[in-house]
């Protein structure tokens, strides 16, 4: 692959990242220095129900990733190449003529029964010691086990993660990108590639896991039709679990700093070298996921803007329409002139995992507080956004405590990165400095790899974190004594 030169202009990129709630696709130029970002198309990403259980229409999100892709590529020049991130756990199945059906989605309850039925064989306090992945029913793990179980297995080709699903079908090979295999209980430590005793233990077929590759190789180009004509667009992996992404695009100056990655998901942890595997960070709720460069994502995973989102659901203003985007603003305009609560919940009870009901939830929670619910939407949200960063301090504290990182500094990124609300709390509440941005980090994170694998960026992890810096507004926050 010929590389552009150092400092050359000419790359352009794009970013299909997907979410739990919506998607994007974002284009970029990458000079060498900084990353530009030029352009962004969002679209809407619903799960819906049928007779076997919650799904996620795959098929649409494909349908407006491509439209996102050719409404920017008219925008501008021809992208180089494109990338794809998106949530971990997910997959979709391919048999012969296709896909099988529309993926199952990891909060569909078809795993609570799957999950004792893969710890009775491979017990998860083991699992951890072996791999330092923690067991969570939403993980590829026992998704696959309730598909052995229904029978859906038995004519399917090939299962890929929904990254590499939507990849290859806009025209890339039939690979497993190596950051979201580490995510799927199925891998080898540290996502090397998949675990084949524990595949076999399971009586899962061997056959339907793909070839596992690494971020920044190229897997095929573009189809024709799709982008503009004569346009030679190639595919290429990122760092394709998209918390993996953001984390890339963490603008830190050394490895003394703690994550927050906060969308759908808040994740929260510390970047290490090496695997975390005692009891007592798998008794916290720890987990270890591959980032770039053989780093070690050490983090804890639990309800983000979800919440917020359902609340948001069940007030009618989740519409994408011009009215529902004011009033959502409007409401959020007015949490942060509310008044600090007098009484937080846990955001990581799983009670606030499932759809549906959310405020009736969070009522429950702040009950169980000795506390009464707010009457006023403003100050509900308000509410969520400091419980937030109650949860996500005591995590930092776990994180630093267990990896044994001195932190000083948070990263906070990800759309919660524009919330003020969230990033006072956490800096107040774990009493360290809040550096917010970029609130497009799993995009730029994605980029950036593109952009080295093509020769248009080079150098260390550490190399890209600068590019961010230097392309990024970003907010500092102070704790103040509350």
């Amino acid at each position: 692959m010929p590389e552009l030169p150092l400092g050359s202009a000419t790359f352009r990129a794009a970013a299909v990242d997907l979410g739990g709630s919506s998607g994007r696709v974002v284009s970029a130029t990458v000079d060498g220095e900084r990353v530009r970002i030029d352009g962004v198309h969002r679209f809407r990403n619903r799960a819906f129900t049928d007779e076997l259980g919650l799904r996620w229409d795959a098929q649409r999100l494909y349908r407006d990733a491509v439209a996102g892709l050719a409404a920017l590529r008219h925008d501008g020049p021809a992208f180089a190449s494109v990338g794809v991130d998106a949530w971990s756990g997910d997959y979709g199945l391919l048999a012969y003529d296709g896909i099988l059906d529309a993926p199952f989605h990891q909060r569909d309850a078809r795993t609570d029964r799957s999950f004792p039925l893969v710890d009775a064989i491979l017990p998860a306090a083991d699992a951890f010691r072996e791999t330092g992945v923690t067991a969570l029913p939403i993980m590829t793990i026992y998704q696959l086990m309730a598909d052995r179980e229904a029978g859906r297995l038995d004519t399917v080709q090939r299962m890929l993660l929904m990254p590499d699903l939507l990849a290859h079908w806009l025209g890339a090979e039939e690979v497993a990108e190596a950051t979201n295999v580490s995510s799927t209980g199925l891998a080898l430590p540290r996502g090397t590639g998949w675990d084949a005793r524990r595949i076999d233990a399971l009586g899962l077929p061997a056959r339907i896991f793909p070839e596992t590759v690494a971020p920044g190789t190229v897997t095929g180009r573009v189809a024709g039709g799709i982008l503009a004509p004569g346009d030679t667009t190639d595919i290429t992996t990122v760092a394709s679990h998209d918390t993996a992404s953001a984390v890339i695009a963490a603008p830190a100056l050394d490895e003394n700093f703690a994550f927050v990655s906060c969308g759908t998901w808040i994740l929260t942890g510390v970047e290490v070298d090496h695997l975390i595997t005692s009891d007592r960070a798998r008794e916290a709720g720890f987990t270890n996921e591959l980032g770039l460069d053989d780093t070690v994502r050490f983090l804890r995973i639990a309800a983000g803007l979800w919440i917020i989102n359902e609340c948001m659901r069940e007030w009618g203003l989740d519409g994408w329409g011009a009215r529902s985007t004011a009033a959502r603003r409007e409401l959020l305009a007015r949490a942060d002139a509310t008044p600090t609560p007098g009484v937080l919940v846990d955001t990581g009870d799983p009670r606030l995992l499932r759809p549906g009901q959310m405020t009736a939830r969070i009522a429950q929670l702040v009950g169980e507080s000795g506390g009464s619910m707010p009457t006023d939407r403003a100050a509900v949200v308000r509410l969520v956004l400091e419980s937030l960063g109650a949860f996500v301090a005591r995590q930092v504290d776990e994180a630093a405590a267990l990896s044994g990182v001195d932190v000083r500094v948070i990263h906070l990124v990800g759309g919660g990165s524009e919330s003020s609300i969230l990033a006072q709390a956490i800096a107040d509440l774990s009493g360290r400095p809040v550096v917010a941005g970029p609130s497009e980090a799993t995009s730029m994170g994605n980029i950036l790899v593109q952009a080295r694998a093509h020769g248009a960026a080079r150098g260390t992890l550490g190399d890209l974190r600068r590019m961010v810096r230097a392309s990024t507004d970003l907010r500092r926050y102070e704790p103040i004594t509350r």
